[in-house]
C-alpha cells in the first residue's frame, strides 16, 4: 500500500475513534440475533437495534426478524423516470418518524440477500439514513437469506410502533448533486466511479431511464460485484475492502463520487469505499445517469455512434 493511501486509511480510523464510532457497518446474522435475543437488565440503558426490513410487504408478512419494522425499498426511492432521485426531506422525515426511529436509535437494514444487486438496496437505505444525520447504522450481511440459512427465528407479528419527533440533520458531505459532478469533472483530485457492469460503462447497453449510453466523462469503472466473497452474497471484510480499493484505485483521491444508473449499484460502491475501506470524502450521486444523460451539454465518454447503438441493440435482441 502506498504511503499516501495508507495515511488516508489511518486518518479515517482516527476520525472514527475521535467520534466514538465503534460499531461496524456490517453485522452477521448470528451477531444480530444475539443482540436482539439478549435480555436487558433494568439498569441497562443501551437500546437494542431496530431492524428495518426493506423487502416487499408480502415477504415481510410471510416471516421477518422478530421486532423488525417494514419499510419497503420503494418508499426510499424517487419517481419512476428518475428513481435514484433523493426523496424530499419532509417525506423522508415522515417515514423515519413513522418507523419509530429517533436520533439515538441503532438501526440494522436488511434486504433479501438473494443476489449482489440486492445489496444495493440496503446500501442505498443505509446511505439515506446517514444523510438524514443518523449514525448508529449497520447492514445485515447476507440479508434475510443469511438469517434463514442460519436457521434463526422468524415472526409474523407486526410490532407496535411509537412515532417519534425525529428531526433530520442533513449530511451534505456524502451527497453529490449534478452541479457538484459538473464542477469536479475535470478536477484530477476527484475520482468519479461508475459502479455499473462493464457493458453499461462501455456504452454497449443502457438503462431505460438513460437518454443515451455511455458514462460520465473521466469516470473509472468499479463494478459493484467486486465487493463480495466469491459465489456468495456476503460482503467482504473491512480489511479485504481496503485491499481491493488499493488495488483498483492505485491513488489517493481527495474526493470520490460514486454513480450508476439510478444510485442503486452506486450505493454499494459508496458503502465499500466509504464505510468499509474508510476512504474519506466519499459521496454518492443519487440521481446518477438517469439525470446526467438527459442533458445534451453534460460531457460523457464511451457514447457509441447511432450505428453502433443499433448494432448493440440487435445483438441484445438476438441473445435473449
Amino acid at each position: 500500500m502506498t504511503r499516501p493511501f495508507k495515511a488516508l486509511f489511518f486518518a479515517a480510523v482516527l476520525l472514527m475513534c475521535s467520534f466514538g464510532l465503534s460499531a461496524a457497518p456490517l453485522i452477521s446474522a448470528p451477531a444480530l440475533h444475539a443482540q436482539i435475543d439478549s435480555p436487558q437488565s433494568p439498569s441497562h440503558t443501551t437500546q437494542g437495534p431496530l431492524v428495518v426490513d426493506i423487502r416487499p410487504p408480502e415477504d415481510y408478512a410471510s416471516g421477518h426478524i422478530p421486532g423488525a419494522v417494514s419499510a419497503p425499498y420503494g418508499q426510499w426511492r424517487g419517481p419512476a423516470d428518475n428513481p435514484g432521485q433523493l426523496v424530499e426531506l419532509a417525506q423522508l422525515t415522515q417515514l423515519v418518524r413513522d418507523l419509530g426511529i429517533d436520533q439515538d436509535t441503532p438501526i440494522v437494514v436488511t434486504s433479501t440477500g438473494e443476489d449482489v444487486t440486492d445489496f444495493g438496496a440496503a446500501a442505498r437505505v443505509y446511505w439515506t439514513l446517514k444523510y438524514l444525520g443518523l449514525e448508529q447504522l449497520a447492514i445485515l450481511n447476507g440479508g434475510m437469506q443469511a438469517w434463514q440459512q442460519a436457521e434463526l427465528p422468524l415472526s409474523k407479528e407486526t410490532p407496535q410502533i411509537t412515532r417519534t419527533q425525529f428531526s433530520p440533520q442533513p449530511n451534505d458531505s456524502i451527497l453529490a448533486t449534478k452541479r457538484d459532478v459538473a464542477n469536479k469533472i475535470d478536477d484530477e483530485r476527484t475520482l468519479l466511479v461508475d459502479a455499473r457492469p462493464d457493458n453499461f460503462y462501455a456504452g454497449q447497453t443502457k438503462a431505460p431511464t438513460a437518454k443515451k449510453p455511455g458514462t460520465i466523462k473521466n469516470a473509472i469503472n468499479i463494478n459493484h460485484d467486486r465487493w463480495f466473497e466469491p459465489g456468495t452474497t456476503l460482503f467482504v471484510s473491512a480489511d479485504k475492502a481496503k485491499d481491493i480499493a488499493h488495488d483498483l484505485l492505485q491513488q489517493s483521491p481527495a474526493e470520490v463520487i460514486s454513480f450508476c444508473n439510478t444510485g442503486h449499484w452506486a450505493a454499494t460502491d459508496w458503502f465499500a469505499l466509504s464505510e468499509m475501506a474508510g476512504l474519506p470524502n466519499t459521496k454518492l450521486y443519487p440521481a446518477s445517469l438517469a439525470e446526467w444523460s438527459q442533458a445534451d451539454d453534460l460531457p460523457m465518454d464511451n457514447v457509441p455512434s447511432r450505428g453502433q447503438q443499433i448494432i448493440y441493440q440487435l445483438k441484445a435482441l438476438f441473445s435473449n
